[in-house]
């Protein structure tokens, strides 16, 4: 009896035992259930190495587009601006344009002893906004900008013929730069007929062969006929390479000027009135909400 016992408790210990070995050694164990616990981790390292990069490409989105002199709270607008400008891409809702980003590298190179604090300051307006973006009627905005308005900025209609709610002409007072440029008659149709080859003009008496079809409410030339072309005030600046397309056209015996406002196409934010918005006391929500009509600062989580 004693040795039936003895074997009964072996048999037992055989049946117990080789299922737990199977389990310990045969990958049960040491593949699929470290791999899980291991997957945890490593999802973990995942999301701060994604928030890692993603926070240094905007950094360096901000170095690009502007200063790190700018003050803290202009440089607050531009961090949510092009986070809202890079979500939307990421979301696949516009499939043009990327964000133009300066490396680390180039930092360095650019603000040599400055570099740590300029840094380290542009990191916190990152941080300060962390995850905020602009929406208008529930759907992330397309945050245009340019350098200076005309003294108000204009309504996209003028320029995209679409009407978009929060692109809405607004006063922009402190935009006042002006400047002139002057052509001669030969090389002022040249350039025209560089461009446009059926082109039919005489280079003498230009301004009667020059006629302004319409302005918008900002005083942008949204189109004007010269001689038997019908062109956009928007492509005729890029052909002269004009700051704007707000002009006067004046011609005189040394040839033709155009006095031109402003830097930019005008939609959106101006980012020279967005300086003189912080200097008086604006806060970025301020200047962001004042450029932006009718938008919604809220945090993507």
């Amino acid at each position: 009896m004693k040795q039936i016992g003895i074997w009964c408790l072996v048999l037992l210990g055989i049946l117990i035992g080789i299922p737990t070995l199977v389990v310990y050694t045969g990958g049960h164990y040491s593949g699929e259930l470290l791999q899980s616990v291991r997957g945890i981790g490593d999802k973990d390292e995942s999301k701060e190495a994604e928030a890692k990069r993603q926070e240094d490409e905007l950094i360096g989105a901000i170095a690009k587009m502007a200063s790190p002199t700018e003050s803290e709270e202009v440089l607050k607008a531009y961090a949510v601006i092009l986070r809202t400008y890079k979500l939307r891409r990421q979301l696949g809702i516009v499939s043009q344009g990327s964000l133009a980003i300066m490396s680390k590298e180039e930092m360095q190179d650019k603000w040599g002893k400055d570099y740590t604090a300029y840094y380290t300051k542009l990191k916190k307006v990152v941080a300060d906004t962390a995850n905020e973006v602009m929406y208008a009627n529930n759907e992330l905005i397309e945050p245009i900008y340019h350098k200076e308005s005309a003294g108000m900025t204009r309504a996209a209609v003028s320029l995209y013929k679409q009407d978009i709610s929060y692109l809405q002409p607004v006063e922009s007072k402190a935009d006042t730069v002006r400047e002139s440029f002057g052509f001669t008659q030969t090389e002022f149709v040249q350039k025209l007929q560089d461009a446009y080859s059926h082109l039919s003009i005489q280079a003498e008496a230009l301004t009667q062969q020059i006629q302004i079809v319409a302005k918008d409410q900002a005083g942008y030339i949204e189109s004007l006929q010269i001689g038997n072309l019908l062109i956009d005030g928007e492509t005729l600046r890029k052909i002269l390479g004009l700051p704007s397309a707000c002009f006067t056209v004046t011609q005189s015996t040394n040839g033709i000027t155009f006095d031109v406002k402003g830097i930019g196409h005008g939609i959106g934010l101006s980012q020279n009135g967005a300086s003189a918005m912080a200097l008086e006391g604006a806060t970025y929500k301020e200047i962001l909400s004042y450029y932006y009509t009718g938008i919604e600062i809220k945090t993507n989580n």
